[in-house]
């Protein structure tokens, strides 16, 4: 393997580099933290879901992308059921009512938002002021 010629990035630089589960976090419900990180154009939410817990249907303008690194569990899309496991994406168009179970295992996703949810990154920065 060839050195890099890219000239490292400094210790200042290296600020924009975050650790994800050092993030901000929400409380979404019970049984579900996230860890939030957003950008000009979108928002990244790493969250843990403990067995048994629910999202409630609902909606919202940025379209969703979900990944599911550990467990699975069952995403509402549109009144239908989809189970989803690790190693699975699913897209969740703008405006769709969607919402999400776990049963035993629970499970540990990232959801992407484009635009950015606003509304998440608001509460992010209200948990860090108290």
């Amino acid at each position: 393997m060839t050195e890099p010629n890219e000239v490292r990035a400094t210790e200042e630089e290296m600020q924009r580099v975050k650790r994800c589960w050092g993030l901000p976090q929400v409380q979404l419900g019970p049984g579900a933290l996230a860890n939030l990180y957003g950008s000009e154009n979108m928002t990244v939410s790493f969250i843990i879901q403990q067995p048994h817990c629910s999202f409630k249907v609902h909606s919202h303008e940025p379209e969703e992308i979900v990944i599911v690194l550990e467990g699975e569990r069952d995403e509402i899309l549109d009144g239908k059921l989809y189970r989803i496991k690790a190693g699975d994406i699913m897209t969740v168009p703008s405006g769709s009512e969607h919402g999400s179970y776990t049963y035993e295992s629970g499970c540990k996703v990232i959801e992407v938002f484009s635009p950015p949810r606003l509304d998440l990154m608001a509460r992010a920065e209200m948990s860090q002021g108290q």
